[in-house]
């Protein structure tokens, strides 16, 4: 059966509607995707790593006017310039992937209010993400900005963060190797389950 589109994504601009219709598909199918214990693991450690950098940066000033008089979509709010990318390029095959088998749901990705603009990231809002931290993928809490290093730097916390950005790092490294090998297998199984079945019955 055929899932339903949230009102909440319709009533959104068109082409931030269109962006966020196309995830929740996403999303769905991941999340229905067979994994083994070792690769839900993974994205669990994911998690984990992504919530340990976001709660060492509760607060970052830095982010909230980045974007002020930059061009748009950058420009269109006042923050959050690292957020004007393609919705589906932030929430890459394996970024989505690591959410999903982490437990985020489709009804988990809330978009901003609709009199919001649609620039850059389908999440991004007038007042910053919509999302909550633990549904946003690895790469969303991965600040390396110069403005928020020097804002770091002069908090005493630049080592403490780069060390935890460094354990996230390997972490996702560790998940897109798990992620691309079920998908290296998922394509060769059947090729070798077929050479299998000619095989027989070329004997036969």
């Amino acid at each position: 059966m055929r899932a339903l589109v949230p009102l909440s994504r319709l009533l959104q601009p068109r082409t931030r509607a269109a962006e966020l219709i196309q995830l929740d598909r996403r999303v769905r199918a991941e999340r229905d995707a067979a994994i083994d214990d070792a690769e839900r693991a993974l994205a669990l450690a994911v998690r984990a790593a992504k919530l340990a950098v976001a709660a060492a940066v509760p607060h970052a000033a830095a982010c909230g006017g980045c974007a002020t008089a930059l061009p748009w979509p950058m420009g269109q709010h006042a923050g959050g310039a690292c957020c004007a990318g393609v919705t589906a390029d932030i929430f890459d095959d394996a970024e989505l992937a690591a959410l999903a088998h982490a437990g985020t749901r489709s009804t988990d990705l809330a978009p901003p209010p609709r009199r919001d603009p649609h620039a850059g990231c389908g999440f991004r809002g007038a007042t910053g993400c919509a999302l909550a931290t633990v549904h946003r993928p690895a790469r969303c809490v991965h600040y390396t900005c110069a403005g928020l290093r020097a804002e770091l730097h002069r908090r005493g916390q630049l080592d403490e963060v780069e060390g935890l950005l460094t354990a996230l790092d390997d972490a996702m490294r560790a998940y897109r190797i798990a992620y691309r090998a079920r998908q290296d297998r998922e394509v060769v199984g059947p090729i070798v389950a077929a050479l299998a079945d000619h095989q027989a019955s070329s004997r036969r």
